[in-house]
């Protein structure tokens, strides 16, 4: 129902908050912005991706949960930069787009690997 709508955006809520706090600017302004990262770079399917990723042994888990914390890291990084008017070179951004939609359908460990690592190198 409507909580669990709601629970991608109530997960972010730390990073938001950190994220206002470090630019100094208001919650709604963090918010805007870390949605923003989110819809351009697909990271909502990309963070779904990484949950389904087969990741088989005991390092599967650890695994995935290493590339989710590298997207909300790359996120508030890339968040910071919109929030202080940096922009982000166009035609890289139009390709880590690209890519991490790729490898989202993919939803394959080693491209959801790639894409987090592009997403990365942006911010």
């Amino acid at each position: 129902g409507l909580l669990a709508a709601a629970a991608p955006r109530l997960a972010a809520a730390p990073a938001v908050v950190r994220l206002a706090g470090q630019a100094g600017v208001d919650a709604a302004a963090a918010a805007t912005a870390w949605g923003s990262v989110e819809a351009r770079f697909a990271l909502d399917a990309l963070r779904s991706a990484i949950a389904a990723a087969p990741a088989a042994g005991p390092f599967g888990p650890r695994a995935r949960a290493a590339l989710a914390e590298d997207v909300g890291t790359a996120q508030a990084r890339l968040a910071a930069r919109l929030l202080h008017g940096e922009a982000l070179d166009a035609t890289r951004a139009d390709t880590v787009a690209a890519l991490v939609r790729d490898a989202a359908g993919a939803r394959d460990l080693a491209a959801v690997t790639v894409a987090v690592r592009a997403v990365a190198m942006l911010g």
